[in-house]
């Protein structure tokens, strides 16, 4: 008897999460317009060893953006904001030219030219201090990067979590509510996320939350930390939901804008904020970006809209394919390794009867880079270990009878046959390095330049 798709999908889960070492996560399916399936893996609490579940709260982190976008469109449909009109109509915003300013509907599409300032984590991070507290601090700040606009309006794609807070901002000047009481108002009690929040008060009172925790430095174990969140961080990120109540939301979006009765926005301003304005570099959206979603517009021939959101403590990814009302969510916590796009994308094709490692590639690079990872060791003494981090390969070579160990950058020209190359920039050189696998043992050997490596 042949798996289900649900089937395969909790084996893919369970082993991913074991090999990245990810204590909890949830996951929740539409299809046809309605919920399927929705299951928590793993624990939300390691030390109580607390299950996560699928009405588990854990920080959407930047798929909040696309409910800021909804709010945004709210309000033009009510005619309060004009997409076109210059930022400085509602706040004390002065980056960008009079010529060429820079418009709402540049900053819903990141292509405001204006790199990520760091203000909404200078808020929130401990190591960093800016003083700021309010408004007219943040945009105190911000109005001081004059020479950091790096390109007109329009122009290019430069993802930017300020931009967004300053979207929120917009939402408390023109309707004089706080933006969490707006969005809470108009969004979450009409599409019955009752317990989605932005509030730490809030959070404090729910009895399934998530606890923060973050990979330790060596990558092999979890240090406890506390669950923050910052005003100035709402909107660009600061939303908590479940995969249940984030269930609701998608059906509203697929479904013309209505959940249950309750319409939260008009058909035509959720084409607009799927429509395309900006080319994405790979990985924000395979054709571009719109208002708060990233899309591909040909998924298996299909149109998929999706957002990530990364945060320390916490990940996910949500994607929809409208044409089939089709959609899926993963949470995880906390969040060193990006495997919820994987898996979203992949469940996505399976439930379309395509095959999973097209749409994942990431899957089998990862099976690659894994292999390759490890220490080796050559005959005569000399050692290389290979490690990852930040999603980028070194290689430490320790020679025999040399003390210091170097480590380098092991770049990769072909992942497929496991070739590598070390560059040696004031050498002008590059040392090519070989990967062979051992038919018999299935371990990875390296050769590079006069050196043969057996892994250990």
């Amino acid at each position: 008897m042949s798996e289900s798709p649900f089937e395969k999908l909790e084996n893919l889960v369970v082993d991913l999460m074991r090999q990245s070492r990810v204590p909890g996560m949830s996951i929740g399916v539409i299809l046809d317009g309605k919920p399927v399936y929705a299951r928590g893996f793993g624990a939300r609490n390691r030390e109580k060893n607390l299950p996560m579940t699928s009405d588990t709260l854990w920080r959407i982190a930047s798929i909040s953006k696309s409910f800021c976008a909804m709010a945004i469109m709210q309000l033009v449909e009510k005619g309060k904001v004009d997409l076109h009109a210059p930022v400085s109509k509602y706040l004390d915003f002065k980056l960008g030219k009079k010529v060429k300013p820079i418009a709402v509907h540049h900053l819903l599409s990141h292509s405001s030219g204006i790199p990520e300032l760091d203000a909404t984590t200078a808020s929130s991070v401990k190591d960093m201090f800016i003083p700021m507290s309010s408004e007219k601090d943040f945009l105190t700040f911000v109005n001081k990067a004059t020479e950091e606009v790096f390109d007109d309006p329009g122009e290019i794609f430069m993802y930017n979590n300020d931009m967004y807070t300053c979207l929120g901002f917009i939402v408390e000047k023109v309707t004089g509510m706080k933006y969490a009481e707006y969005v809470k108002e108009n969004i979450l009690k009409p599409l019955k996320m009752s317990r989605s929040t932005y509030l730490d008060e809030e959070l404090e009172k729910d009895s399934n939350v998530i606890s923060g925790y973050i990979p330790s430095k060596d990558g092999l174990t979890m240090e406890s930390v506390p669950l923050r969140n910052d005003p100035l961080d709402y909107a660009c990120g600061g939303l908590s939901s479940s995969v249940h109540e984030l269930q609701n939301y998608m059906i509203a979006l697929m479904n013309d804008g209505c959940f249950n009765g309750n319409r939260v926005l008009e058909k035509a301003s959720i084409e607009k904020m799927w429509t395309p304005y900006i080319k994405t570099p790979k990985g924000y959206g395979e054709t571009g970006y719109g208002y708060g979603w990233g899309i591909d517009k040909d998924f298996f021939g299909l149109t998929l809209v999706h957002h990530g959101g990364n945060i320390p403590t916490s990940g996910g990814f949500l994607a929809m394919i409208p044409e089939k009302k089709m959609g899926v969510v993963v949470g995880q916590i906390p969040n060193p390794t990006g495997i919820h796009m994987a898996i979203v994308r992949g469940l996505l094709a399976t439930l379309l009867g395509k095959d999973m490692n097209k749409a994942v590639p990431q899957l089998e690079i990862k099976k690659k880079l894994e292999a390759i990872q490890g220490k080796y060791k050559a005959y005569g003494g000399g050692q290389v270990e290979v490690s990852m981090q930040e999603g980028i390969l070194y290689a430490k070579l320790t020679f025999e009878g040399e003390r210091e160990a170097m480590t380098v950058p092991l770049i990769i020209k072909d992942l497929k046959k496991l070739k590598f190359v070390i560059q040696l920039a004031l050498a002008d050189r590059e040392i090519e390095v070989n990967g062979f696998v051992d038919k018999k043992t299935g371990k990875v050997h390296l050769q590079a330049d006069r050196y043969y490596y057996h892994k250990v």
